[in-house]
């Protein structure tokens, strides 16, 4: 059961944003609703910190990933392009 809700406010909260204060509002709301008990407190937020800490690095992930995509697409110099071609021009110098 935890497990849904934990996706479903995962999902609407913004996983990546989500804080060991903010997953405890959250499950003092479900014991409120009568969904959990209070001693099952420190395994939920670990679980969704556990969570929350696997969706950022996914985001990271898909973020550089992008990037590395567009820079690709621009055809930009890389530093090894540049490391090359100050070792010609130091070649061309001697």
């Amino acid at each position: 059961m935890f497990e849904t809700l934990d996706k479903m406010v995962l999902a609407s909260m913004g996983a990546v944003s989500m804080s060991k204060e903010k997953a405890e509002k959250i499950f003092d709301e479900y014991v409120k609703r009568g969904e959990a008990e209070k001693g099952a407190k420190s395994g939920f937020v670990k679980d969704m910190m556990d969570m929350a800490h696997k969706n950022r690095e996914n985001l990271e992930k898909i973020v550089a990933d992008q990037v590395n995509a567009t820079v690709k697409k621009l055809d930009l110099a890389t530093k090894d392009d540049i490391k090359k071609l100050e070792k010609k021009i130091d070649q061309l110098k001697k």
